[in-house]
């Protein structure tokens, strides 16, 4: 048996990688060290960058990069092909540059290659900016000054004073004389300690937000930015890395965030006013298994996230793509950052976003949310989606802001209630432009075993159980978003999905003004639709209900106790769900009812009404053992259902309640008559209320309230 091999760890807290320019320190960190130490390996634990298998000692680690700095032992950085780049820049082609690079010696290609791909046109690394130059900042030239000012051994408080000018702001140390400045700084620097050889003009603000300038700071209007030279010389160090692999590079149609790993487009904006401040995105992998430099050139050069078979362009897919698809190289999580304007249109400064972990644990939910998330990035990057373009349209920055919220913690539920309010908003916004339908977009609904996620250990209110019990019992043929948005229904074995078609459809009755009113307008659309389907497909229209409310709930909504718009927004919410299969996960939202069923006389008006009108069957065990308004009975049509929503509409109880009985009547069930006028509240809120569906318990309890009383054969009152 091989005797165990113990690699030594050091841990440097100090290049925390919530820092863009941190991050790339470790990378340039990795490549000095890799050099002496072959072995050398790089990973984060607990946010914390560990060097392993490397230098034994702290002290070994600091004495090889104060010897990399005497020496000037530096990968060189001096923008060799600058001057082709002016040409191609001028003659807008990208022939000189690639002339320049197929006759460039090998030492410049490296550094190259991560700046600039050149082909019809030039395509820049969004992180370097134009070629190495983002606005006045030359960042070839701050590494020259960084490596300069290191070279030189600071030994004692008068060197530091010479050292202060336009050019550098140094505070003064307590290193004793004779002691070599530079070593007690970048450990300083590697040990998150306080650092206090800072220099100016180092062109490192597009990488260390602390490098750039900052205003009403102090007495004065503001101060330059400061960094330290050990920390830009590191992170110019890990720029190589940065280059994509050669055959993501070739090619006469190769774009930015195509050719360089982990870089994508900017964020869609929220606010019109956010549009084109926001340049691009990096996507900063971390990993915990330790890397050579080896494994993390190969992961750079591979860096490359696909969706569907297409490679991730935008935030959305790369976020779904990882969290679909995962990583096969070991990353354990991303760091999102975004390159955005901030003193000036011609520079940019990095601003951490948001931690991306690979390892959340949803349990059987993970495959849902993969398939939540893949469902609404093509929705928002098919080709007929609003964008924006010289006409800001708004329509894809909420969705996509939601989306990423989403992908970095699926587990929070406020995150996904957002997002189904973000897409309902957009949807609506689509359905009332007549130029946005032109697009006709398309979507597929959203898979059931997501949905318990939006509650997460909680039940469901009484709000979202009337949506619930609304939603559920529309048929498959046609669901309730073909009432709620304005589109049309395709489904078949293999394949689902709405298209918001050019003209709106004449279902589409969703619309503002009151919730009641509005609900009262989707029940007479479904039966006017009801009444025009075909004999043969009586079965196929015919309701259901999975997830019933309680006559509870239904009581507070005829008697206006709930919150409408958040009822609303449920109903919203919920139509973009596929409601074809209800799996168990989701049945179990609601428990069973064990206590007795709530009695007013709305609600019984409710429980003689609602059995003519959804189609459900009814069975009263007095009466017999089948549906007693059964297709042989004859006793429930569309028709009559229809005349029977008229009515109470219009606030015709009593005529109503003679229709419904003279139904029953065929049924062979007589109802008691009474002697007084029947009225409610609002007749609307009872229309509405025919929609949400109660347990057939419930159904029959309400229904035998209306049954004549009788005598039984043996004496006693069966009904009362």
């Amino acid at each position: 048996m091989a005797a165990e091999r113990r690699l030594p760890v050091l841990a440097l807290p100090g290049l925390s990688p919530d820092s863009l320019g941190s991050y790339l320190a470790s990378l340039g960190l990795l490549r000095v060290l890799s050099r002496k130490w072959p072995s050398t390996r790089i990973a984060w634990r607990d946010e914390v960058l560990q060097v392993v298998g490397g230098p034994a000692t702290l002290d070994e680690l600091l004495d090889e990069l104060v010897r990399v700095a005497s020496e000037r032992a530096w990968t060189h950085y001096d923008k060799a092909w600058s001057d082709d780049q002016k040409k191609g820049t001028k003659a807008k082609s990208g022939e000189p540059l690639a002339l320049w690079q197929a006759q460039a010696d090998e030492q410049h290609l490296q550094l190259f290659a991560a700046h600039a791909v050149p082909h019809a046109r030039v395509s820049f690394n969004p992180l370097l900016g134009t070629g190495g130059n983002a606005g006045a900042r030359d960042f070839a030239a701050g590494w020259k000054q960084a490596v300069a000012a290191l070279a030189t051994a600071r030994t004692n408080a008068s060197k530091k004073s010479k050292g202060r000018g336009k050019k550098a702001a140094v505070a003064d140390g307590n290193a004793g004389s004779g002691t070599d400045e530079r070593r007690r700084e970048v450990q300083a620097l590697l040990l998150g300690q306080p650092v206090t050889w800072l220099l100016e003009k180092l062109g490192a603000g597009s990488w260390f937000s602390d490098a750039t300038k900052l205003y009403n700071s102090g007495q004065s209007p503001s101060r330059k930015g400061l960094v330290s030279p050990w920390a830009m010389a590191l992170a110019c160090e890990g720029l190589a890395l940065l280059a994509g692999g050669a055959s993501r590079r070739l090619g006469a149609r190769s774009r930015a965030i195509g050719a360089f790993p982990f870089v994508t487009e900017a964020v869609a904006p929220v606010a019109e006013k956010e549009a084109g401040r926001i340049l691009h995105e990096i996507w900063a992998p971390l990993w915990e298994r330790p890397m050579t430099l080896a494994e993390a050139a190969t992961l750079f050069s591979r860096g490359r996230a696909e969706l569907r078979g297409r490679g991730a362009l935008t935030p959305a897919a790369f976020a779904t793509a990882i969290r679909k698809r995962g990583v096969d190289a070991g990353v354990s999580e991303f760091l999102r950052f975004t390159l955005i304007n901030t003193t000036s249109k011609n520079t940019f400064e990095p601003h951490f976003e948001a931690r991306f972990a690979l390892d959340a644990d949803i349990g059987r939910a993970a495959a849902a949310t993969s398939i939540t998330l893949e469902r609404v990035t093509a929705l928002i990057e098919q080709r007929g989606f609003p964008s924006d373009g010289k006409r800001f349209a708004g329509l894809r920055g909420p969705i996509e802001a939601a989306l990423l919220d989403v992908a970095g913690d699926p587990r929070r539920s406020e995150a996904a209630i957002a997002l189904l309010d973000a897409v309902a908003a957009a949807l609506d916004r689509i359905d009332r432009n007549r130029s946005f339908r032109e697009g006709k977009v398309r979507w597929e609904p959203l898979p059931l075993q997501w949905l318990p996620l939006l509650f997460s250990d909680e039940l469901p209110g009484a709000e979202a159980r009337l949506a619930l019990s609304l939603v559920s019992a529309f048929p498959n043929a046609q669901p309730f978003a073909t009432y709620r948005f304005g589109v049309e229904w395709k489904s078949g074995w293999n394949y689902a999905h709405y298209t918001h078609a050019e003209r709106p459809p004449a279902r589409w009755v969703w619309g503002p003004g009151q919730l009641a009113r509005v609900l009262g307008a989707v029940l007479s659309r479904r039966l006017l639709d009801q009444s025009t389907a075909d004999a043969g497909n009586a079965a196929h229209v015919r309701g259901r209900a999975p997830l019933p409310a309680t006559t509870t709930h239904v009581h507070q909504w005829l008697a206006g106790e709930l919150d409408e718009l958040l009822l609303q927004a449920w109903l919203s919410r919920l139509a973009l769900f596929d409601w074809r299969n209800v799996p168990q996960e989701v049945r179990a939202l609601i428990g069973a009812e064990n206590t007795r069923p709530h009695v007013d006389g709305e609600l019984t008006l409710l429980g003689l009404a609602q059995p003519l009108v959804d189609q459900r069957t009814l069975v009263v065990r007095s009466l017999s053992p089948d549906d007693l308004l059964s297709d042989e009975t004859g006793a429930r049509t569309t028709e009559v259902a229809r005349s029977l929503v008229t009515l109470v509409r219009s606030g015709n109880l009593d005529s109503s309640v003679r229709l419904a009985s003279s139904r029953y009547a065929m049924a062979g069930a007589r109802l008691a008559s009474f002697a007084v006028p029947w009225c409610v509240r609002d007749p609307e809120r009872l229309v509405a209320a025919l929609l949400f569906t109660i347990s057939y318990r419930d159904r029959a309890v309400l229904f035998e309230r209306w049954l004549r009383p009788r005598r039984r054969q043996l004496g006693g009152e069966a009904h009362v």
